[in-house]
């Protein structure tokens, strides 16, 4: 089930001619990949999720924790196998250098650099079977079983725990502790005038216009696309925040990290330190390999625009809670 995408500005337009040779590659791949799963692996490994709302510093978190860490991510390279993320995982660390340092530099989400950390967007719409991102949209037709071989052979390709950003999985949170209960969440969450600036920005650079939805669809959603721009925008922040703290507060404390953008970026290597400390209390480790940069959050300023956002967002709590 391939899953639907938008039509993007020039800029950010997929090579059509690519994408129908690696769909091709894959579906070559993914035959012998299904015959080299091994059932029934122990959870030797914990997967560590990045999620939060789009624009909301999930990319920067990952690459800082991919770069100055030795645990096992995504990259542009493993990326291109979705289909068969075993193979992609052993071709990546045959022909990708460790020691590669990251940009820290990306464009609504995309790295540049085989190194760079991918969010491994097509694999996630196919493993849980999302075709328009839609909260929720197919609850009922997730193989949890499946998710399990999957996620529990690429750990073990790597060898060590697995770094994945994972919006999609966010929607899951209880489902996946069920099946692999070392599972752990780094929840990003933004200044919310930030966050939602920086959403209408993804639309108009992106899709062509700020009219236009970009991204998650919260289950919310079949409400909020009859709203203004602004009203989308600001309830897809909030509906989104929303659902993912809902499905973290239902699991144990431990294998989870609210994390603030703004105070990472001030102080990265106390993040380093936390996300050490979080794997350990699972009975795993990693190593800090290296010292990890400051950063200046990115502040997106519009006084116009503050008393509308506010506004929209007092009603939200005042209806459904504060986040």
């Amino acid at each position: 089930m391939k899953r639907i995408e938008p039509q993007l500005t020039e800029k950010y337009r997929k090579d059509p001619v690519q994408e129908s040779f690696l769909e091709r590659f894959n579906n070559i791949l993914q035959p012998y990949q299904e015959e080299d799963y091994i059932e029934d692996l122990p959870e030797e490994y914990p997967t560590v999720h990045v999620i939060g709302v789009p624009r909301s510093g999930t990319t920067l978190v990952t690459q800082i924790l991919a770069t100055h860490t030795d645990i096992g991510y995504i990259n542009n390279l493993i990326a291109a196998f979705w289909k068969a993320p075993v193979y992609g995982i052993r071709l990546s660390s045959q022909v990708v250098p460790r020691n590669l340092k990251s940009s820290y530099q990306s464009e609504f989400g995309r790295t540049k650099g085989i190194h760079e950390p991918h969010e491994f967007g097509y694999f996630w719409s196919e493993l849980l079977h999302y075709r328009e991102m839609l909260e929720q949209e197919n609850k009922d037709d997730i193989d949890w079983k499946r998710v399990r071989l999957v996620l529990t052979n690429m750990a073990l390709a790597f060898g060590r725990p697995v770094l994945f950003k994972s919006f999609l999985l966010g929607w899951h949170v209880t489902e996946v502790q069920k099946i692999l209960p070392r599972t752990c969440w780094i929840h990003v969450y933004r200044d919310p005038l930030a966050n939602i600036l920086s959403l209408l920005k993804l639309r108009k650079e992106l899709l062509g216009s700020v009219e236009k939805w970009a991204s998650l669809k919260p289950k919310e959603y079949t409400f909020l696309r009859k709203q203004s721009y602004l009203e989308q925008v600001v309830g897809q922040y909030y509906f989104l925040e929303r659902s993912y703290r809902e499905q973290l507060a239902q699991i144990p404390t431990d294998n989870v990290f609210h994390l603030s953008y703004e105070d990472f970026c001030r102080n990265p290597n106390a993040v380093l330190s936390d996300f050490q400390k979080m794997l350990n209390r699972q009975n795993s480790s990693i190593k800090i390999t290296s010292e990890a940069p400051k950063f200046t959050p990115n502040i997106h300023q519009s006084s116009e625009l503050e008393m509308a956002v506010n506004k929209l967002l007092e009603k939200l709590q005042e209806n459904y809670g504060s986040l």
